[in-house]
């Protein structure tokens, strides 16, 4: 309901502003007609150049406003483009930013595990000891199974 208000208004302003424009349009020619019948006298002659100077310098805004474009609206579409522009060049600027930093982060992570895979590298293997192997204390082998259900519970588990 308030949007149909507004735009009912700006439609008002827009037919307002085209008929001013349209009547100032027919002032003029009328004033160029008028004045190309009648003799201009020599003391309002420097009155009447001023007069028809400055009317002459808003017919081209008269006559884009009743073409449908309004000076007030472009400038207003003007800055609402340059702030558009400032917004992408901030956000362009951001994302180059996070970009770079992210970039930084994934050098570090690199450089990083080539330290540790350099160090580790560096460490030598040991042969693990097998089961067979180790030699375990009389006491604590008196406690283990022995070795025919070892097996057979190993089978049993692959």
């Amino acid at each position: 309901m308030v949007s149909e208000q507004v735009t009912e208004l700006d439609e008002y302003k827009a037919r307002r502003g085209w008929w001013f424009a349209v009547f100032f349009l027919l002032l003029v020619v009328g004033l160029v007609v008028f004045l190309a019948r009648v003799t201009i006298v020599d003391q309002n002659r420097d009155v009447l150049v001023g007069i028809l100077g400055v009317i002459t310098g808003s017919i081209s805004s008269m006559l884009a406003i009743a073409s449908g474009r309004d000076p007030s609206e472009v400038e207003e579409l003007r800055d609402k483009l340059g702030k558009a522009n400032a917004d992408r060049e901030a956000l362009i600027a951001r994302l180059r930013d996070a970009q770079i930093q992210l970039q930084i982060h994934r050098d570090m992570i690199t450089d990083l595990q080539r330290a540790i895979i350099e160090r580790l590298s560096a460490l030598e293997l040991r042969e693990r000891p097998s089961p067979e192997r180790v030699e375990l204390d009389e006491t604590v082998s008196r406690w283990l199974p022995s070795q025919s259900s070892d097996s057979s519970d190993s089978d049993s588990e692959s």
